[in-house]
């Protein structure tokens, strides 16, 4: 049982440094473009679209750590009339319908991401578009990694 909880942690952990690495990347890329356009007047076309890339892959990455911080909008209203036995069954059965959904779109990522879309090449990077559309699985990946993790969490404490 620990080996699975320290590979999760491992994958949370993962997931994390890349998110960070996402976001330092993507400041670096605006702060050097930046100072290239209007100090030396010298401006690449591929840095707006890098950084649109890698902005993506950080919303993806960022869903999964949000979810395990429990910092995503939740509206309480109605199931704050229900027991707690009932609202945890409840959370469970949301997140499993989280994860089903999350699921299908991972599923309609691959049509696109195989298909002729995902083999055509961004204007500024000259690379296949797959590459950007594969943020949508990886982030599924981790997200549904971290919603099954919550469930057996919320399962065990019955």
């Amino acid at each position: 049982m620990m080996a699975k909880e320290q590979k999760s942690n491992l994958l949370a952990r993962i997931n994390e440094i890349a998110a960070m690495s996402a976001l330092a990347g993507m400041t670096v890329v605006v702060f050097v473009a930046v100072i290239l356009r209007y100090i030396f007047s010298i401006t690449f076309r591929w840095t707006d679209e890098l950084t649109r890339f890698i902005f993506i892959y950080l919303v993806f990455l960022g869903i999964p750590i949000a979810f395990r911080r429990e910092a995503h909008v939740v509206i309480k209203f109605f199931t704050s009339f229900l027991p707690s036995r009932v609202q945890k069954w409840l959370g469970i059965g949301i997140n499993i319908a989280v994860a089903f959904i999350m699921f299908a779109i991972a599923i309609a990522s691959f049509s696109i991401i195989f298909g002729q879309v995902g083999q055509t090449l961004a204007p500024g990077l000259k690379c296949p578009r797959a590459y950007i559309y594969a943020a949508v699985p990886i982030g599924v990946f981790f997200l549904v990694i971290e919603i099954v993790k919550k469930i057996m969490g919320r399962y065990k404490s019955y």
